[in-house]
C-alpha cells in the first residue's frame, strides 16, 4: 500500500492566511446526509454514511459514487461504506478494550478502513466474476472532538464553507486534472475537452491505492459537504455557497442541495452529506 499523508491545519492555508474563527468552544456537531436517483438514472449507485459511535465522541461521514459502466457499481459503494463503518467499529473496540487513543489515531483508523474498504471489493472482484471491475469513488471523514481527518479517491468532493467562503478541500481525481497538473494540458483545454467524468483513482482499481489523509481543525460555524459528482455537475460553486448560508437546518439544506441538483437536470445520482460545526 503506497501512503502519501498531508498534514494540513485547516482554513490559515485555505483562506490565504485569514484567522476565520476561534477554535474554542466547540462542543458537538450536526449533520445529516441524503441520496437520489436523479432524473436520468435508472438506478441510484450511490451510498453514504452518517455514523456516531456509541460511547466515544467519533463520528465518520462518507459519501460513496459507485462507477458506472461495468456491473457492481451500487454493490461497490454499499459494501465501502458498510466495511469502513466495521472497520473504524473495530478500531474503537480495541480503545475501550484498554489501548485508549493512540497518538494520530484518526489518520492510521481513517486510512485502515479505506484499505480495508479496497480489499473488500478485490475480493469482491475475485470471487465474483460478475463484478469483476465494481469500483467506487470515496469522500470520507472521520471526526474526534474538534479534529477531523479526510480522504477521498475519484470525483466525489469535500467542501469547506466557513466565513462566507466556499472552498474546495479535494482534488478530482480524474485523467483530465491528472494530465493538468502534468502541463500536458493547460487550462483552456482541461475545460473544453470532454471526459471530465473518467476518474484515474477510486476504490477497486488497484491494489495499492494512493491514500492521502488530511488532518483538518474544526472550527466553530464551520460546514463541511461531502457530495458525489452528481450534485456539482448540475449546480454551481455560488449555488452551493448561497445554499449553505441560506437554508436551515442541516436536514433541510441537504435536501434543497438535491433538490436543485434535480432542477438543474439530475443527469446522476446525487448525494450529499452536510456537517456543521458547533459552539
Amino acid at each position: 500500500m503506497q501512503v502519501v499523508q498531508t498534514w494540513q491545519v485547516l482554513l490559515n492555508v485555505a483562506c490565504q492566511g485569514e484567522q476565520l474563527m476561534n477554535l474554542q468552544g466547540i462542543t458537538n456537531i450536526d449533520y445529516a446526509g441524503g441520496s437520489d436517483r436523479g432524473k436520468v438514472r435508472e438506478r441510484n449507485e450511490d451510498s453514504f454514511l452518517c455514523c456516531s459511535f456509541d460511547n466515544s465522541e467519533v463520528s465518520l461521514l462518507v459519501v460513496a459514487d459507485g462507477v458506472g459502466g461495468y456491473a457492481g457499481g451500487a454493490q461497490a459503494s454499499q459494501l465501502a461504506v458498510e466495511t469502513m463503518r466495521i472497520s473504524v467499529e473495530r478500531a474503537l473496540l480495541q480503545v475501550h478494550s484498554g489501548g485508549g487513543y493512540a497518538e494520530q489515531w484518526l489518520e492510521f483508523t481513517l486510512m485502515q478502513a479505506m484499505m480495508d474498504a479496497n480489499s473488500a471489493i478485490m475480493h469482491q472482484q475475485n470471487t465474483q466474476p460478475e463484478y469483476e471491475h465494481m469500483a467506487t469513488t470515496i469522500v470520507a471523514v472521520l471526526i474526534k472532538s474538534s479534529e477531523m481527518v479526510l480522504s477521498h479517491l475519484g470525483d466525489s468532493r469535500c467542501y469547506l464553507y466557513a466565513n462566507q467562503k466556499l472552498i474546495q478541500l479535494t482534488e478530482d481525481h480524474t485523467y483530465l486534472q491528472d494530465m493538468l497538473n502534468a502541463g500536458k494540458i493547460d487550462q483552456h483545454e482541461f475545460e473544453s475537452l470532454p471526459m471530465h467524468n473518467v476518474i484515474s483513482q477510486a476504490l477497486g482499481l488497484t491494489v495499492e491505492p494512493v491514500i492521502n489523509i488530511e488532518h483538518l481543525l474544526l472550527e466553530k460555524n464551520a460546514m463541511f459537504l461531502l457530495c458525489s459528482d452528481g450534485l456539482t455537475n448540475c449546480i454551481s460553486d455560488s449555488q452551493i455557497k448561497y445554499l449553505l448560508k441560506t437554508i436551515q437546518p442541516v436536514e433541510a439544506c441537504v435536501d434543497e442541495l438535491i433538490a436543485s441538483a434535480n432542477d438543474n437536470g439530475g443527469v446522476d445520482n446525487i448525494s450529499a452529506v452536510l456537517v456543521i460545526c458547533n459552539a
